[in-house]
């Protein structure tokens, strides 16, 4: 049987970020075996995460390289299907042009937003209607959590696919593999992603400062890009001015390969208080590398994580909750553990192998040659 030809469109890193770690990831996999796959990048390498979605000349001339790069790719390639990976704001608006114009010249478009229902959808009747019209010219939606099934009863006639995020778990699994109890009078907390006010940082540098530990010394690494519109100056005033002993809270760059996983070994617990989310793959991989993990209740970190289980839930915003989760954990280390290791069992239903598999009969059921299952909200 002939494979479908697909064109995947979305963005490796630089910079660092989850669209691009799941490309990347997706590109390695046992995708390529299935289908005839080919990628083009629809987001500039030299553009800073800072530059990001920002109305400046620059960023305009970017998007129309973008586009035209985009056009050119599906011209040379001929794909049956483009699947376009995109973001919330700009990066929608943008990417919704590259579905146009792939319908225009015969392609079926599988359409994969990377956020949540709610942020995307948050804005004024001209936005909704923007989305909508975006949407209804795609072939097809994959969605990331059970929040999206919200779009398959807005727009009952678009085919809507519920495909969780996924990841290649091998090298996080020898991580797991590796892990102790550890020192119970030294924990170390691990965030890693952008760092900014919507992900949760000032709400976790309050909860850290608030936090009582007993004899135990707790230090966070805070891993990741500054967001855009953050001031990375009052945010390192702000770590400076918590009266904590030294490197109490490290302020990391991002990082990637060999140098993520070794954050994860070093650390003994997991945080993400994320104001709102799609299905962040940093919480996968603390999952598969055996972290507990406490995060918010927001997007599709529920579908996850269960209270109490392999992980703690918080409300958003709320750093008085988010405290007591993390010194519950900080003086539990048999429960971390237990936490951790019920996280290294649940992260094989996240691989990768198993992800592409479905994919492509996704693909196949665009194309004719088979049926999949659709999301069943």
């Amino acid at each position: 049987m002939k494979k479908p030809r697909v064109l995947l469109a979305g963005h490796l890193a630089p910079p660092v970020g989850g669209i691009a770690t799941f490309c990347r990831t997706l590109l390695d996999s046992a995708l390529a075996g299935l289908v005839d796959l080919s990628f083009v990048q629809t987001s500039s390498q030299r553009r800073s995460l800072a530059a990001s979605g920002k109305a400046t000349g620059t960023n305009l001339v970017e998007a129309v390289k973008d586009c035209s790069r985009f056009v050119g790719a599906v011209l040379a390639n001929r794909p049956a299907i483009v699947h376009v990976c995109t973001a919330v704001g700009a990066s929608f608006l943008k990417n919704g042009l590259c579905v146009a114009l792939a319908r225009a010249l015969g392609c079926r478009v599988v359409l994969h937003p990377h956020c949540g229902y709610g942020r995307l959808y948050a804005g004024p009747p001209l936005w909704r209607w923007s989305c909508d019209r975006i949407f209804r010219l795609s072939s097809a939606v994959i969605v990331l959590s059970k929040e999206w099934f919200a779009l398959q009863r807005r727009l009952p006639d678009l085919d809507v696919f519920y495909l969780p995020n996924a990841l290649d778990i091998g090298p996080y699994q020898e991580v797991a593999s590796r892990r102790t109890t550890g020192d119970p009078l030294r924990v170390r907390i691990l965030y890693l992603s952008h760092i900014g006010r919507s992900k949760g940082t000032y709400d976790l540098l309050e909860a850290f400062k608030a936090m009582d530990t007993g004899a135990a010394r707790v230090e966070i690494d805070i891993v990741g890009d500054i967001l855009p519109g953050e001031d990375e100056a009052l945010l390192k005033a702000r770590v400076e001015g918590m009266s904590l002993p030294a490197n109490a809270v490290r302020m990391r760059p991002p990082v990637s390969g060999d140098d993520k996983l070794a954050y994860f070994e070093r650390a003994d617990i997991f945080v993400f208080p994320s104001h709102d989310e799609g299905m962040p793959l940093a919480v996968l991989e603390a999952m598969a590398a055996g972290l507990p993990v406490v995060a918010t209740a927001v997007g599709g970190i529920p579908e996850l994580i269960e209270d109490g289980e392999n992980g703690v839930l918080v409300a958003p915003r709320c750093p008085r909750d988010l405290s007591r989760a993390l010194e519950r954990l900080c003086r539990d280390p048999l429960l971390r553990t237990r936490m951790g290791s019920r996280n290294t069992r649940l992260a094989h239903d996240l691989d990768i192998g198993l992800y592409a598999r479905k994919l492509a009969s996704v693909y196949d059921s665009l194309t004719g040659e088979g049926e999949t299952s659709r999301a069943d909200g």
